[in-house]
């Protein structure tokens, strides 16, 4: 049956073009839609269509290009974006599939690819007992083949299409990103990161971690995410991430036990615009608790997760994998992984003392049906990777059209 897909804004690279191309040679119509530069730089597949009109029209607009092109399927990357928002209404009131990709619930080597949406969007069960329920149906997993996802290939769409913004910026007047800075901004600022990356930033951080094994500290892990994510934006009590270093550091100082250190792990796309460091810096003066803290822009994540006493997380992706290493985990904001038996259920004033490690077996219950029925091998940014994610997405599109 030949399908008709809506494709609206992709990741910054050529994942969707290819996407796209592969539907199609499957005989499957395939519209594509450019909001801003970016898109325009990535869709060299041919059969785009630029949206340059007020983003208050968005919701008419879809209505009529899914009737016109008789679409079945709408596929986005990012189901928060103020420019797919209203889609999902129009899809349901139509009977239209939304098809909804992001990066890998699990790390690394793989994407997500869900119905509805993802994260805090996310139609996975939130009751511990569908998991174990579920597992008798469930194959063994396979393994996962690696895609040779580099940061860098990453930062260099990321720059890429932060670019193309900027150039294009006239021929899309009303498009606003989802992302705070301009073009400019950001690429000068990922520029100077992966300046400083290898030079500074990982030799700090091979020092701090030795130091803490070599000392023992008992330590707690505060991964930071992205300031523009929709998981901070959307799903999460906090206005940004310096909001949520604020309270968990406050409630460190209050309530952590007082030999602990906290470790303040910066992400590894952040701009550095902001300013986490000092801003953990003052704060931990104002605090008095600046002797306890260790604040580093890079570092061998499952060396720091295998040693941590425990994990803080708004709802990040590291709280999977921290939870693979069977530490406390607590998230504050909306997490697919947040229930009873995972993460801890409790205040973070109690996690500190009373934070417990994980049941593993309904982590692997809950790891299992996530891969099964979410997680598509691959990635978004390499040559391999994008091979790969688009020949699982296909077969994955295609399986639920036959439904």
């Amino acid at each position: 049956m030949r399908r008709s897909f809506l494709a609206l804004q992709g990741t910054a690279s050529p994942f969707f073009s290819k996407l796209a191309i592969a539907l199609r040679a499957r005989g499957n119509l395939v519209r594509r839609i450019n909001f801003c530069g970016g898109d325009l730089a990535y869709s060299a597949d041919g059969g785009a269509q630029d949206y340059r009109d007020e983003i208050g029209h968005l919701e008419t607009w879809y209505h009529s290009v899914i009737e016109r092109d008789a679409c079945t399927d709408v596929i986005l990357f990012g189901d928060c974006r103020e420019i797919h928002r209203p889609v999902h209404d129009v899809a349901q009131k139509l009977g239209v599939h939304v098809h909804v990709f992001e990066e890998g619930y699990v790390r690394p080597h793989w994407v997500t690819l869900e119905r509805y949406g993802v994260n805090g969007r996310s139609l996975l069960p939130r009751d511990p007992r569908a998991y174990f329920d579920a597992r008798p149906g469930l194959s063994a997993v396979p393994p996962s083949s690696p895609t040779g996802y580099n940061l860098y290939e990453r930062a260099y769409h990321d720059i890429k299409y932060r670019l193309a913004n900027t150039l294009h910026a006239k021929r899309y007047p009303h498009y606003r990103s989802h992302r705070p800075r301009n073009g400019f901004q950001e690429y000068s600022g990922l520029v100077w990161r992966l300046l400083q990356q290898r030079q500074i930033y990982d030799r700090e951080a091979a020092r701090v971690t030795r130091a803490l094994l070599e000392q023992r500290s008992p330590y707690y892990l505060l991964p930071l995410q992205l300031n523009s994510d929709s998981q901070i934006v959307v799903h999460s009590p906090f206005g940004g991430v310096r909001e949520a270093i604020s309270v968990v550091m406050h409630s460190f100082a209050r309530h952590a036990p007082s030999d602990s250190l906290l470790v303040v792990k910066n992400h590894p796309l952040d701009t550095g615009l902001i300013g986490y460091r000092k801003f953990v810096d003052k704060l931990g003066t104002e605090l008095g608790v600046s002797e306890r803290l260790r604040f580093i822009d890079a570092g061998h994540l499952p060396t720091l997760l295998d040693n941590a006493r425990g994990v803080i997380v708004v709802n990040s992706t590291v709280g999977l994998s921290a939870l693979h290493h069977s530490k406390p985990v607590i998230a504050l904001g909306t997490a697919i992984y947040s229930m009873q038996g995972l993460t801890w259920q409790g205040s973070l004033e109690d996690f500190w003392i009373r934070g417990e490690k994980p049941d593993m077996d309904l982590y692997k219950a809950f790891l299992d049906y996530v891969i099964h029925h979410t997680q598509i091998n691959g990635d978004f940014y390499t040559r391999t990777g994008i091979d790969m994610a688009v020949a699982g997405a296909v077969r994955r599109l295609e399986a639920v059209g036959h439904a």
